[in-house]
């Protein structure tokens, strides 16, 4: 069975995941034509119930049914010791009705002939795989949606001309004009003095309008909500961050996940179990009543109204609503076993910087020991965390920068990660040994620690400053005091997450004062500090461990919220592991979700998508089995002792086609929620 398409002649049952491929438009006729065939075979059976002539006919329409349209039923007999599927059962019940009816042939019977059954199982059954693949095909313009909005052709400017040419011809390095109302054709670097202003919506998923200064990125598909602005194309188009974004949801699609596999494995077993009930239901009904042919209709319509259609596409449909959803809000989800793993979510962890916080520290103050000048110390400091990347890094250079003071020669450096650094400084009184950084990284330097100023560890320990130290040739000279502003929409998320019933918490590296500080603002329930990006991992693996309660264990899955950065340990070892970040997170394949901008609050919209997907399959997947549990017995004949009633076959197809598209259309509700 090919995955990805929709044919009309292809099985509704298909288990695929890769509902986002382009299919082409159903055609109608088909089924139509079955339809008017099989309706002819029963209309030839009712007017000329005897005769070897009008039976000959009314099989002679069957067959064309079956021919035309329904070979793969028949193909698929061969699978059901191997891959057997809805077509295998459908395939059986159609050789039954055949089987029987020349048998009665045979013997001179014409009034129990079964080809018009047959030629309606078959009609019913397409007939439902054209409104599938109809329902399936407005999923797949969703998807293509992703992309249609680009500009086909854009504006190069050549010297003083311009001239319009295809998206698919820019090279990096061209310069373009984009209009106001107009998107981005692909990422760019802004020339315009004045900067620009874009709506970025559809890759970060917040509508506010964003203003970029020259030289900065203009993200593909962004829309020009300010004034003209000149470009220089920095990607190729189909290498863009969005089509980045998009691949990733195309590619998670294709990933079966573990709650997908497991219903297939049901699904497999499924067909020969329903072989086996319906050999059964037939043996039966012909015991109790030999003199009627109840017997052969129950048993195809168990066939029949068993197949697990609906069964199959309930998972995939809703996996890909979901990852659909989530794309258009900025959400990537890399790996859709996210979906299943939210339900088993007791713990929320995040990191701090970055993430709780804007991840753009900058110097507070700064204090000496005994009135050292602070002109020194930070230009201390600068010099040997010139080349760094650390946040603190950068703050201490953007400082001493503003301050115009001059960085001097470093050699001998020495990296503490998480701690701090060391080197040799070349000062005008000549070459002293520098350390800048926390107070155990002045202990693994041999400084004494009993001669820490006390004024300045009072004074570190009641701020919710991140502290610096900053000490020359084993001695303390001061303190830089660094601070990062808490992320607009941190308390809030913490607030919801916790109003959920999730523990709250943070993992950071900063002091334990520190910690307490923000932990107490944000109204966390715990945090861990003094954490080193290597230990993160360790820490959540830690809160995993079953905890004992009363005489019960309680097993704790922790969901950690990273920059992805520094933290792909630790998002590797979470249950679930939410990376946050356009660029950066893009590239980490740690993570099972990825945002694609840094907008915290996107966090509480992960949570919320994902426990709607899981929703959404179990309502699918209740869909599904409900109808099989109702269905089987009524086809089995479960109600003729107390009042006659069974199912006709052609009933029992038209009932199993309408449970699929039942499936459908739930998971379509939700993609327009």
């Amino acid at each position: 069975m090919k995955h990805g398409q929709v044919k009309g002649d292809e099985s509704c049952c298909h288990s695929s995941h890769e509902l986002h491929h382009e299919s082409p438009k159903p055609k109608l006729l088909p089924p139509l034509i079955s339809l008017a065939l099989a309706a002819a075979s029963m209309g030839v059976g009712m007017t000329s119930p005897e005769g070897m002539a009008s039976a000959l006919l009314s099989g002679g329409l069957a067959l064309a049914v079956v021919v035309l349209y329904g070979r793969k039923f028949l193909i698929a007999i061969g699978k059901i010791f191997r891959s057997s599927d809805m077509n295998t059962l459908i395939g059986i019940g159609i050789v039954a009705s055949f089987g029987l009816s020349i048998w009665n042939i045979q013997k001179g019977d014409f009034h129990h002939l079964y080809f018009d059954t047959a030629a309606f199982v078959a009609a019913f059954v397409l007939l439902g795989q054209y409104f599938e693949a109809l329902i399936q095909n407005k999923m797949n313009e969703q998807m293509s949606s992703l992309t249609s909005f680009l500009p086909q052709k854009v504006r190069v400017i050549s010297g003083v001309e311009e001239h319009l040419v295809e998206i698919g011809q820019l090279k990096v390095g061209q310069q373009l004009k984009v209009l106001v109302g107009e998107r981005v054709p692909a990422d760019a670097k802004i020339l315009n003095e004045a900067g620009a202003t874009f709506d970025e919506s559809i890759l970060t998923g917040e509508s506010k309008p964003v203003t970029r200064a020259k030289n900065e990125a203009a993200i593909q598909g962004a829309l020009n909500v300010g004034q003209p602005v000149i470009l220089e194309v920095t990607e190729a188009p189909e290498n863009s961050l969005y089509q980045k974004l998009v691949a990733e949801v195309r590619a998670s699609l294709k990933v079966r996940p573990k709650i997908q596999q497991t219903v297939d494995r049901v699904a497999t077993i499924f067909v020969p179990f329903v072989v086996l009930v319906s050999i059964g239901v037939a043996v039966m009904w012909r015991m109790l009543r030999p003199e009627s042919d109840l017997f052969i209709q129950t048993a195809i319509s168990v066939l029949v109204i068993a197949c697990p259609c609906a069964l199959g596409i309930a998972t995939p449909t809703a996996l890909f609503v979901g990852a659909l959803r989530a794309s258009r809000k900025g959400i990537l989800l890399k790996s859709l076993d996210a979906v299943d793993r939210i339900g088993d979510i007791t713990i929320v962890a995040f990191d701090k910087t970055g993430t709780l916080t804007e991840g753009r520290p900058a110097v507070q103050r700064m204090k000496g020991i005994e009135n050292f000048p602070t002109s020194e110390i930070l230009q201390l400091a600068v010099s040997v965390e010139q080349d760094s990347e650390h946040p603190y890094a950068v703050a201490i250079r953007n400082r001493a920068s503003s301050d115009r003071v001059k960085v001097l020669p470093a050699t001998d450096l020495k990296i503490g990660t998480g701690r701090g650094v060391s080197g040799r400084v070349k000062t005008e009184k000549g070459e002293v040994e520098v350390v800048v950084g926390n107070l155990n990284w002045f202990f693994e330097n041999d400084f004494d620690s009993t001669r820490i100023p006390q004024d300045l560890q009072w004074e570190a320990d009641g701020t919710q400053e991140t502290a610096i130290w900053v000490g020359v040739d084993k001695k303390i000279l001061g303190i830089i005091f660094v601070a990062d502003q808490i992320r607009g929409g941190s308390a809030q998320v913490v607030a919801a997450l916790s109003d959920q019933g999730y523990d709250v918490g943070m993992i950071t590296g900063d002091t334990e004062p520190v910690a307490r500080s923000f932990a107490k603002i944000l109204k966390l329930k715990y945090f861990h500090a003094g954490v080193l990006p290597d230990e993160k991992a360790t820490i959540i693996k830690r809160l995993h461990q079953p905890k004992k309660k009363g005489l019960d264990f309680v097993h704790h899955k922790v969901a950690f919220i990273g920059d992805g950065v520094n933290d792909g340990p630790a998002l590797a070892e979470a249950h679930l592991g939410i990376a946050m970040g356009s660029g950066a997170a893009l590239s980490q394949s740690a993570a099972d979700v990825v945002l694609a901008s840094n907008d915290i609050l996107q966090v509480e919209g992960v949570f919320k998508i994902l426990k709607s997907t899981k929703s959404l399959i179990l309502q699918n997947l209740a869909l599904g089995f409900g109808y099989n549990l109702l269905a089987i017995p009524l086809a089995a004949g479960a109600l003729i002792p107390w009042n006659g009633f069974s199912l006709n076959p052609m009933i029992a197809a038209a009932a199993m086609a309408a449970s699929s598209i039942s499936v459908l259309l739930n998971s379509l509700r939700a993609l327009k929620s």
